[in-house]
């Protein structure tokens, strides 16, 4: 009960610090990533037109109609949008007029990846709900995962990511 405390107060902490006044340029950092994450995707109206940073590695999302989305993740295994008791990712639907690096070992549970540094903000407040394959990617079970649109306005290409995590977690 007090780990949700905790957890409810720091959440109303980060929702207070970005939505109401707060910073117009929002960072999301090794520390702020998950509960930033959370923040922006339930509540995405108010951080359209805000600048966004943040790091990530590059990940290639094929929902069941064949569509592919190239996206800006994290993993993690829990919180909104991380089904229970499994592993996914969390992060944005990348928009770019660049070249986004290709994912690299998208396949393997392993922090050897495209990693990105991105700035840019919301392309609006639509959730994009995505139905995919289920988690061991059988082609019966299917999940659904929730990404707001991200438009880039510069990425950058991290080659030392040996500071970042892999894994956000709550």
């Amino acid at each position: 009960m007090k780990k949700v405390l905790i957890v409810l107060l720091l959440l109303c902490l980060l929702v207070s610090a970005f939505a109401c006044g707060g910073k117009e340029e929002i960072n999301l950092t090794e520390s702020t990533f998950f509960y930033g994450m959370l923040t922006i995707t339930m509540y995405p109206d108010e951080y359209v037109n805000k600048k966004i940073s943040f790091d990530c590695f590059t990940y290639r999302l094929t929902d069941t109609s064949g569509t592919d989305y190239m996206c800006g993740v994290r993993k993690c295994s829990s919180g909104y949008g991380c089904k229970c008791g499994k592993d996914t990712v969390i992060g944005f639907i990348l928009e770019y007029d660049g070249e986004i690096p290709e994912p690299v070992n998208q396949s393997e549970d392993t922090p050897d990846k495209a990693w990105i540094h991105v700035e840019g903000e919301l392309a609006s407040a639509e959730l994009t709900e995505l139905e995919i394959y289920g988690y061991n990617g059988d082609q019966v079970t299917y999940e659904y995962v929730v990404f707001c649109t991200f438009k880039v306005s510069s990425l950058t290409p991290i080659e030392d990511y040996s500071g970042l995590s892999y894994y956000v977690t709550a």
